[in-house]
């Protein structure tokens, strides 16, 4: 799809990340690499600093004729080449004899590949924050409202709206803390050669590689890594289980705004329509996007896990798959975020209904409860047949649990008719949900104070 006008912006990606992967961008990144290479070797001598200088100052893709340069490509069928030429065209003095001293194709094609994945974390991570924000307030604003927790697709036992949002959080929490962590490998630039031995720089390829890496704002790597990629499938894989979260809470939306539950419900923008042929619907389209942009992102992450085996010290199958998968990841995760941060912020949530479904099993979410009381008295075992048995049959009778309970022998000794009404209030019987969502803010808090500090 991203070659269509209509869907791409709408579903799959965003203006910001077409421009972080669209091709001025990645030869501008190349430039910066080239740039930072000359000015490394003049400061160590290796090349003249006047050549450097020029070789800086042409490092601008608005320099560049891409009509020529697209048909250098396709006449030398190679992926950098092209810019070495171009750099010769627009650089005077004979500085374009300088560009790209003692590098390999590899070397600038992957440290440019880095910068534009740095780029995109960048942009990433403050949305993910901006998320993980929202998330948490919400989980704060319904603290205290109930609803019913469900389990195996069956209702189960009393929440709260805000313990269930609060599971969202922490779990984009956890996915923050690890890319923060994940970070410190992602971001590694490469210069090392032809086969990464640094052969070309002699004696001084570490400094060169050092002094060049400073400037670009990336990591130094312990060794070539031409076939060691796993830090950029490490990456991917955490922007896969950030899809894969923000696609739980879509489907859980989508769940929640079926017609027979309706407790919460995606906005529904000014002309919005749901269907072409019933004019009633009002469908969860932002929420299925996020669950269907995580199934892709985790398809695409699979495919980069397929890349690692990698032949000898250069096997640009790997690197060639590369390209495409983390244009696809970073614009779905992107497109994902966005949808995220307004389905969660924006949810419109019926207290009225979540109050009807609390009662539509009349009174049988409250069995836990009931036995838990009974159990102090007889027993858990003895306690647990005795509900059981009449839960079956408020099932089937399609009765009342409690007044089923007001009148068995085996229960009155010990559970009045009051202490039944009480103990089946399902305020009584959310434990420390609200607990939890004071938790998620408090953390959020926490992390955003301390975020503060740090810039």
């Amino acid at each position: 799809m991203s070659d269509s006008m209509i869907l791409q912006d709408m579903y799959f990606t965003t203006p910001e990340m077409k421009h972080i992967f669209g091709d001025r961008n990645r030869i501008q990144k190349q430039m910066d690499c080239e740039a930072a290479l000359a000015d490394a070797e003049a400061e160590l001598g290796i090349i003249p600093r006047e050549m450097a200088a020029e070789i800086m100052r042409c490092s601008q893709v608005d320099l560049i004729d891409f009509e020529a340069l697209q048909a250098d490509f396709v006449r030398t069928g190679h992926p950098f080449i092209p810019l070495v030429h171009a750099y010769k065209k627009i650089c005077q003095h004979q500085a374009g004899e300088y560009v790209h001293w003692g590098a390999t194709t590899q070397d600038i094609l992957d440290t440019g590949t880095t910068l534009q994945l740095k780029e995109a974390y960048e942009l990433l991570m403050k949305r993910f924050e901006e998320l993980y924000a929202v998330t948490a307030e919400a989980a704060y604003r319904y603290k205290d409202l109930v609803m019913v927790g469900r389990t195996n697709g069956q209702q189960a036992l009393p929440i709260t709206l805000g313990y269930k949002i609060s599971v969202w959080g922490f779990e984009l929490r956890e996915n923050i803390d690890r890319l923060h962590e994940c970070s410190s490998r992602a971001f590694r630039g490469q210069l090392a050669g032809a086969v990464g031995t640094m052969a070309s720089f002699g004696t001084q390829g570490l400094e060169v590689q050092a002094r060049f890496l400073q400037k670009l704002g990336l990591s130094i790597p312990p060794i070539a890594w031409s076939v060691s990629r796993h830090h950029y499938a490490e990456l991917m894989n955490d922007f896969a289980l950030m899809a894969a979260t923000m696609g739980k809470i879509g489907t859980e939306v989508y769940a929640l705004q079926k017609s027979e539950i309706g407790e919460v419900e995606e906005v529904q923008g000014e002309g919005s329509v749901g269907s072409s042929t019933m004019p009633h619907k009002r469908n969860p389209f932002r929420a299925m996007e996020l669950s269907t942009n995580a199934r892709l992102v985790r398809g695409c992450a699979a495919t980069l896990m397929e890349c690692l085996e990698l032949e000898h010290e250069r096997d640009p199958r790997g690197a060639s798959a590369e390209i495409p998968i983390f244009t696809q990841i970073c614009s779905l995760v992107h497109a994902s975020v966005e949808r995220a941060i307004g389905l969660v912020k924006h949810l419109h949530v019926y207290p009225a209904h979540m109050q009807r479904n609390l009662d539509c099993l009349h009174g049988l979410i409250f069995s836990e409860a009931v036995m838990m009381q009974l159990g102090k008295r007889m027993g858990r075992q003895t306690a647990h047949a005795i509900v059981h048995e009449l839960s079956m049959r408020a099932f089937q009778q399609e009765c009342s649990l409690g007044e089923l309970l007001k009148q068995d022998p085996r229960v009155q000794p010990h559970l009045s008719a009051e202490d039944i009404d009480a103990i089946m209030q399902p305020e009584h019987y959310i434990g420390l949900a609200p607990l939890f969502a004071e938790r998620i803010k408090q953390q959020k808090d926490a992390y955003f104070s301390a975020l503060k500090h740090d810039r």
